[in-house]
């Protein structure tokens, strides 16, 4: 299974799920590949501290590649139980072959006008794709969300993405929890720390993932 990461906006925790799936999985038993094609390269910093501190986790092996990824992917995905793919905060050459090659499409989405605002472009980079790969299946998040029932700006921005059927949300909401920045530098996800609904959040998440497809 390969399962591309990727939007039109920076600071949306891309580089956060992709890590934080792919650790999951590992824990699952799964063979995981992550394909670091961001310039920031926050994933191939976490597999190198997974290696440096957490050695008797569940190994999950990274790579960088930058430029046309759709033949690379392919023949990595026979070789691997799932290939997670972590693209830059922009359109690009990596987020569009990633995605052509992919059966997944993960589109995390900050809810805040600043990334929704985003979304009539990236509709259409998922229509340009999907004429390529009418299999693809698409699937936005919401991240960083606030943990206060109070705030409203996360029913706000649903109402938003209700106008976007090209992208139908998870069930699963990420919210704004400090776990996940704790864990990175140890090379670590949350579902191996102590923090139980940051746990929860992803193995609901990766499950609904893997019931997808």
């Amino acid at each position: 299974m390969i399962v591309t990461l990727g939007s039109h906006k920076g600071g949306c925790s891309k580089s956060t799920l992709t890590v934080n799936i792919a650790a999951e999985l590992a824990r699952q038993g799964q063979k995981v590949l992550v394909v670091d094609s961001d310039p920031n390269t926050s994933v191939s910093r976490w597999v190198a501290y997974r290696e440096q501190h957490s050695p008797d986790l569940p190994r999950v092996t990274g790579i960088q590649k930058r430029g046309d990824l759709k033949n690379t992917l392919l023949d990595m995905d026979r070789a691997w139980g799932v290939v997670l793919v972590d693209t830059g905060g922009f359109d690009s050459q990596e987020l569009r072959s990633a995605a052509i090659a992919s059966h997944v499409l993960i589109a995390p989405v900050r809810p805040s006008s600043m990334d929704t605002d985003t979304l009539p472009h990236f509709v259409e980079v998922i229509t340009g794709v999907e004429d390529y790969n009418p299999d693809l299946v698409v699937r936005g998040l919401f991240t960083q969300a606030a943990t206060n029932d109070r705030d409203r700006s996360l029913d706000d921005a649903k109402s938003v993405l209700a106008d976007y059927p090209e992208i139908p949300l998870f069930d699963t909401t990420m919210r704004m929890r400090t776990a996940y920045a704790t864990v990175n530098p140890l090379g670590r996800g949350v579902v191996e720390w102590s923090d139980y609904k940051a746990k929860a959040e992803i193995q609901v998440l990766v499950q609904e993932l893997i019931d997808l497809v």
